[in-house]
């Protein structure tokens, strides 16, 4: 049993694809451990995010609790404030005795100021003085009240009831609260005690405070989603409270002692938290539901699957980019092998690994650079090859041109000319200064055009002044570098198969040029005879064909120079029509002495 368990084990181990094998252990190593953990832990986890949210709650219960306890303990003083001053008691013991309105209307001014001192924006919206029917200003509606409307009010009958101090109370159990009734307000009651019988109201205050600011207090008592926080009276029931709610949130109250210190109790799917707000009747109670404490849970223990799974996806895409990673290598060096077997070398991109792979395919870049250098070598001798024979060839125009310029020399000679012989060795002379230029190959455009123009200068002479030259070049492209004697030989062209083959022996030749993209088109053109379309067709194979013939030994040169030291895409095309003319388009690339080290290069 054994031994057949090792043969399966071996079978996989050396049949299997190293990618495959890569996957399943790393896989293997990754989400069994995960697993269990999950498995064992994910129960507890939830336990603890109960307990914790439990803990959040009280912590919630407990600081709000602290702070709406502070507001309405702040809310009482102040109405302590107002009754333990003497000038209240003792101006309502003096109005009942004296009833000088002089004396009613200064009292009254000196109370109002005193109410209307303990206003603020923060808790205190109104206060309301409940003064004896007999007092001036006791219709007054704003500040003072008839204390008739205290007494048949079920809130001050409650005060006075169950004797206490403070006695908050609710819109329905006023009577006169404010101008109208208005339910935006919560209020708290207060008798004004007789300093002389302590047992004898002689009239009564009332404080009145926004809803919406303590119900803003209670909201931050829900750190559970779909909890409430509410006031409740054993008395009167909710008096307010965070959201709406439902009566069965309310009925398991009934069977508590509210006023004890603090409660905290279960009852059916909700959970309790009561504690009696000092300064008041009330109790601040929060209900939280304990489905939503449970929900989280299991909410956190679904994040925890859905994360094992996560994690289960990255770990398979890492293994199998780690497998790839390795089998793509060995994959690639053999790919790049049988390449060089049929003679491309091409290396592989560069490798850090440190394996066996990696060093594997550094030898082998090793070996395809070697062998690489040694092709480049072999390349570079070929260019200079070239480039000694483009120079040759260059060399030959400057000959050819002296060789035409003496024969007009001799032929003016023989006629006696010695004045013009004069000026076209004067001419000669600037022509040559230019096509040698320092020995550079390179020149630029403006130096081109200058060259061209002795040229002509010196053919002028000859044919008595019947060709038409001009140049019509923008002075900007003046920087922009051309190969040496580019245009003479094609001007040079134009007038001898061209201008001279017309039956007048005149005509005219112009230079443009133009921007073509990032690149500059030359164009020569002239009104000569021009070329039908054989010949034309003939003359641009000598570009891209190789061998050159007699009749296009100049533009030959000029083209293979042009392509030299520019690119293959660069060169001349001619375009002509028959009895019309011809044109030749020069392309070359635009690069500005000012901007290329061309010139130094050279």
């Amino acid at each position: 049993m054994r031994s057949y368990f090792i043969q399966i084990y071996k079978g996989w181990l050396y049949n299997t694809k190293l990618k495959h094998k890569i996957l399943l252990t790393y896989l293997a190593l990754i989400i069994l451990p995960l697993g269990i953990f999950q498995y064992v832990a994910s129960d507890k986890i939830a336990d603890l995010i109960v307990d914790q949210i439990t803990y959040s709650a009280e912590q919630g219960f407990d600081q709000t609790y602290s702070y709406f306890s502070y507001r309405v303990e702040r809310i009482a003083k102040t109405t302590d404030i107002l009754l333990t001053n003497p000038a209240v008691s003792s101006s309502i013991l003096e109005l009942k005795t004296n009833h000088n309105i002089n004396k009613e209307l200064q009292e009254y001014d000196e109370l109002k100021r005193l109410l209307i001192s303990v206003r603020d924006n923060l808790d205190i919206a109104g206060t309301v003085m409940y003064v004896p029917e007999t007092f001036l200003f006791a219709n007054e509606m704003e500040n003072f009240l008839p204390i008739s409307l205290a007494d048949n009010s079920s809130c001050f009958q409650r005060l006075k009831m169950e004797k206490q101090k403070y006695m908050w109370c609710t819109a329905d159990t006023l009577a006169g609260y404010s101008p109208t009734d208005d339910a935006s307000f919560i209020s708290v009651a207060r008798n004004i005690m007789d300093p002389n019988d302590y047992q004898s109201p002689i009239g009564h205050l009332r404080v009145d405070v926004e809803k919406e600011k303590l119900r803003m207090i209670l909201n931050k008592a829900n750190v559970v989603k779909n909890s409430v926080t509410f006031l409740h009276d054993s008395t009167l029931g909710v008096i307010l409270a965070s959201d709406s709610v439902p009566a069965d949130l309310v009925q398991p109250l009934a069977d508590v002692h509210l006023r004890d210190e603090t409660n905290i109790f279960t009852s059916g799917e909700n959970y309790y938290f009561t504690r009696p707000v000092p300064s008041s009747q009330w109790s601040m109670v929060t209900v939280i539901p304990l489905d939503e404490v449970v929900k989280q849970g299991f909410q956190l223990r679904n994040q925890l699957y859905l994360l094992l799974f996560a994690i289960a996806a990255a770990a398979y895409l890492v293994a199998y980019l780690l497998a790839i990673s390795i089998t793509r290598r060995i994959s690639r060096l053999t790919s790049r092998i049988r390449e060089v077997e049929i003679g491309n070398m091409l290396p592989l991109s560069p490798i850090d690994g440190r394996d066996e792979v990696g060093e594997l395919i550094r030898t082998y870049n090793f070996m395809i650079k070697k062998i690489s250098a040694m092709n480049e070598q072999q390349f570079r001798l070929g260019q200079e090859r070239k480039s000694a024979e483009l120079k040759a060839l260059q060399s030959q125009i400057n000959p050819h041109f002296l060789y035409n310029t003496l024969d007009l020399i001799n032929w003016m000679a023989t006629r006696g000319m010695n004045n013009e012989i004069k000026n076209v060795v004067k001419t000669l002379s600037r022509f040559y200064r230019v096509s040698l230029s320092n020995g550079r190959d390179i020149i630029t455009l403006k130096e081109e055009l200058d060259h061209v123009t002795f040229y002509v200068q010196i053919q002028n002479i000859r044919y008595d002044y019947e060709i038409e030259f001009h140049i019509r070049v923008p002075e900007d492209m003046y920087t922009y570098l051309i190969p040496k004697i580019t245009l003479q030989p094609l001007v040079e062209n134009a007038i001898a198969h061209g201008i001279l083959g017309r039956e007048s022996r005149k005509g005219k030749i112009e230079i443009t040029a133009a921007w073509a993209g990032n690149d500059i088109l030359i164009t020569v053109s002239d009104n000569g005879i021009g070329m039908d379309e054989d010949q034309l067709a003939k003359l641009n194979d000598h570009f891209t064909k190789p061998g050159v013939s007699d009749d296009s030994y100049g533009s030959r040169n000029v083209d293979m120079r042009i392509r030299h030291y520019f690119g293959k895409n660069y060169g001349l095309t001619y375009n002509s029509m028959e009895g019309r003319g011809t044109s030749v388009d020069i392309l070359i690339s635009a690069e500005d002495v000012l901007r290329n080290d061309v010139l130094d290069d050279s």
